[in-house]
């Protein structure tokens, strides 16, 4: 299943401005339609096990900065909601209190299948 991102997290996932975000949706360099005065952009991220509120949660999560890239590939550092903990997060597993259940997968993993399918679709 596809997701749509906006440019902003396009902005965010690639550390890039907005406006170059916007100009890469206007030239084609990712596949976006506009969508009532704004960017959409498809990108091919599994996103199925997780519940919409997970997935809001975590496109705030990715607009407010609060997930970074540390400097292994694919593992992530994400701020705790409070913003008083910081979590490490890999698209198989998170180490906050949601992730280590393991019950339902957490938001901060959701946040990292949208980044990856951001990177990759920039690769590309």
């Amino acid at each position: 299943m596809a997701a749509t991102v906006t440019t902003r997290e396009i902005a965010t996932a690639c550390h890039v401005s907005l406006r170059t975000a916007q100009r890469w949706a206007q030239q084609g360099k990712v596949q976006a339609v506009k969508q009532h005065g704004r960017w959409v952009i498809t990108v091919p991220a599994q996103l199925d096990e997780y519940k919409p509120a997970a997935i809001d949660k975590a496109r705030a999560l990715i607009e407010d900065g609060g997930i970074l890239p540390t400097s292994r590939p694919g593992l992530f550092t994400a701020v705790s909601s409070d913003g008083t903990t910081t979590y490490l997060v890999h698209a198989s597993g998170c180490t906050c209190p949601a992730g280590r259940r393991g019950k339902y997968p957490c938001y901060h993993r959701a946040a990292v299948a949208l980044l990856e399918a951001v990177a990759s679709r920039r690769a590309a």
